[in-house]
């Protein structure tokens, strides 16, 4: 084994720790769950990549399938480590660049009818909270509902000197998950993003703040 392998397998092995650690310790809160029922296309930002490998364990356990876009690069590596670990299935894509094979294999996964497929909608290189192109293309070609997914932590670490402010959820805190719907959208027809003061307190496209919602529940 070579020393960048030796290094790699380190790395996978120190995240997915951190991450059963936190499976252990951290409460999770579901609002609006009801709305992941089917397939959809998936869409985070990019700073809540960590923590959507909590979400992702919960959600295969429960039997749901969730192909998850990443990328090529070797970044990528070890966030395909982690989402296999957690049940899901890693679609590597060049950035700002899917081909017409891949393409052709995502709109054919949101075909079944139990598997969805989840994107980082500003990832992986930003600009912070600005959806690529392909988020709009995989729901106006599959015809199938965006969900976004709103997380909101009681406790985190932020990376502030990454251009997505990267969260790390700690242990022992609260993480809520707020799925919303936002019907077949497309570039013509794009959600509106977000313009709440208070981001922990909106959903991550423009909706209603989470206090006006009544219904939360376990996933």
């Amino acid at each position: 084994m070579d020393m960048r392998q030796w290094k790699r397998n380190m790395l996978n092995h120190l995240f997915y720790g951190y991450l059963k650690y936190l499976k252990k310790t951290v409460r999770m809160e579901w609002i609006h769950p009801e709305v992941f029922e089917g397939n959809h296309v998936v869409g985070f930002w990019h700073e809540d990549s960590f923590a959507m490998n909590l979400i992702l364990s919960e959600i295969s356990a429960r039997g749901k399938n969730v192909d998850v876009l990443v990328t090529a690069d070797e970044r990528g590596e070890y966030i395909q480590y982690l989402i296999e670990k957690c049940g899901g299935k890693a679609v590597r894509i060049g950035y700002g660049f899917c081909n017409a094979g891949i393409l052709k294999e995502l709109l054919g996964a949101l075909k079944e009818e139990n598997r969805s497929v989840a994107i980082a909608m500003d990832g992986p290189l930003g600009p912070r909270h600005i959806p690529k192109k392909l988020t709009y293309v995989l729901s106006e070609n599959s015809q199938k509902s965006l969900v976004g997914v709103t997380l909101s932590y009681s406790g985190k670490v932020s990376l502030l000197g990454r251009w997505d402010h990267y969260h790390i959820p700690l242990p022992f805190s609260k993480l809520t998950v707020r799925f919303d719907s936002y019907g077949v959208v497309s570039a013509r027809k794009p959600a509106g993003i977000r313009i709440c003061q208070n981001e922990e307190e909106c959903s991550i496209m423009t909706g209603m703040p989470v206090e006006n919602y009544k219904t939360a529940g376990q996933m």
